[in-house]
């Protein structure tokens, strides 16, 4: 199953937010014990599949720099559980039920929550954000969006992830206005801005001697 890292595992060695590869195997402790479990083994038939908290899964991941000689890993890599602590409002879990709940007692206006699982999601279909920086081998693209958020990197990045035109596929007919999108003042002040930065360093440079 193709999958994407959700987490910067190793930025250094290519394992990073965004990072492509394709799920092989969960790997479970060998050593743990059904027993650990409360089980109730007269109303669950001998059969039962427990599911159980894995160790790590290994994802096949083509970009990685990771080196080893361990025979049979490569390029199979082991991805483990990341555990994270976050904040959620109150208000935000009861909304305008908030002041039945409290009726006068005093109540923590957040809570804190801890979450520990497998960094990764599925990635048979990404979002244009998600596929920022990426290059793929063959992608079907949807040039359909929801009417008042056309920009020009909606469409811009979802074409431009391939090496050759051949390797892409649209998916369903769009409107011609969608490839004659123009960047907005504040997008064309950042190119302006960026040419500028350019030819200054090119010309403050152009007697720069590398030691």
């Amino acid at each position: 199953m193709l999958v994407l890292l959700t987490d910067n595992i190793s930025c250094e060695l290519a394992l990073s937010n965004g990072t492509q590869g394709i799920f092989r195997e969960l790997v479970y402790d060998d050593q743990e014990e059904l027993g650990d479990f409360k089980i109730k083994s007269d109303v669950f038939p001998s059969n039962t599949i427990y599911i159980r908290k894995p160790l790590y899964a290994l994802l096949e991941i083509n970009t990685s720099q990771v080196e080893t000689n361990f025979d049979g890993l490569r390029p199979k890599l082991p991805i483990p559980l990341i555990k994270k602590r976050f904040t959620v409002p109150i208000k935000q879990l009861f909304g305008h039920l908030l002041d039945r709940v409290q009726s006068g007692r005093k109540i923590p206006q957040v809570i804190q929550v801890t979450r520990t699982q497998l960094p990764i999601v599925p990635a048979f279909v990404i979002t244009t954000y998600k596929a920022q920086g990426l290059t793929m081998n063959k992608i079907v693209v949807d040039l359909q969006v929801p009417p008042e958020t056309l920009q020009v990197a909606l469409i811009y990045v979802p074409l431009s992830r391939v090496k050759k035109g051949d390797h892409i596929v649209i998916l369903r007919p769009f409107h011609m206005k969608v490839l004659q999108v123009q960047p907005s003042s504040a997008q064309d002040a950042e190119l302006k801005r960026l040419d500028e930065l350019d030819k200054k360093t090119k010309r403050e440079c152009t007697s720069f001697i590398y030691l």
